[in-house]
């Protein structure tokens, strides 16, 4: 009996995760997103909600938002297999507006950096919003991230098309190798990654943590962090 009980759970799991990540047209009602891996303080919140800690597995729904504290991430995968790997300090808002067959993702990024894989999008659309600038991604990486005087973009793989909305709201494109900021007025500044975003690029990729494990006389105490 135990071993029929293991087995239809097994099949529950499979068919959850199925009919969550592997279709390319999940229902309306169905999770966008999901949270793969929380560090240290990372919180949720759903629209008519306030925030609470993060649960690994944790669905999320469009209109829903992730916060990450001081030296913490939250790791976040998508119905595509798209990856945001969201740093600390940072605040994101994920969207999903289904249209026929076709679904338009839309993350709002109101603080701090992300790093970002993106699957190759055929039909559908996939954006990064900031205060200060619009990014359509399309197969792609690299990271996104929003700062005191504005935003940036650096482009590691694929295209990037980006529109200011201050200013001029002016438009342009990103390739390998290169970056954009639009600043709080909606001044547009293109050109090579220096080597200090170089490394902020290849630092937003680092997802490895270690853990220390303190035993008290009430359980082991278990403090994971990222490795520097």
């Amino acid at each position: 009996m135990k071993k029929l009980n293991f087995l239809l759970l097994a099949v529950l799991l499979v068919t959850f995760a199925s009919a969550t990540f592997g279709g390319e047209n999940p229902p309306a009602e169905s999770p966008i997103a999901i949270v793969m891996k929380s560090v240290q303080e990372v919180t949720f919140k759903k629209t008519d909600g306030g925030w609470t800690k993060v649960k690994i597995g944790q669905p999320l729904y469009t209109g829903d938002e992730i916060r990450t504290g001081s030296k913490s991430l939250a790791l976040v995968k998508f119905t595509d297999n798209s990856i945001l790997r969201v740093r600390e300090n940072c605040t994101i808002k994920i969207y999903a507006d289904k249209n026929n067959k076709q679904i338009s993702k839309n993350t709002y990024i109101g603080s701090g950096d992300v790093n970002f894989k993106v699957t190759k999008q055929e039909n559908e659309e996939f954006q990064f919003t900031t205060p200060t600038m619009v990014a359509s991604i399309r197969g792609t990486e690299g990271v996104i991230g929003v700062d005191e005087n504005g935003s940036y973009l650096a482009l590691e793989k694929g295209l990037v098309e980006f529109a200011a909305i201050l200013g001029e709201k002016l438009k342009g494109s990103v390739t390998p190798g290169y970056f954009v900021r639009v600043d709080n007025t909606g001044q547009v500044e293109q050109g090579l990654i220096s080597e200090t975003l170089k490394k902020k690029l290849e630092d937003s990729k680092k997802t490895d943590t270690k853990k220390i494990i303190i035993q008290t006389n009430q359980g082991d105490l278990i403090i994971e962090y990222l490795e520097e």
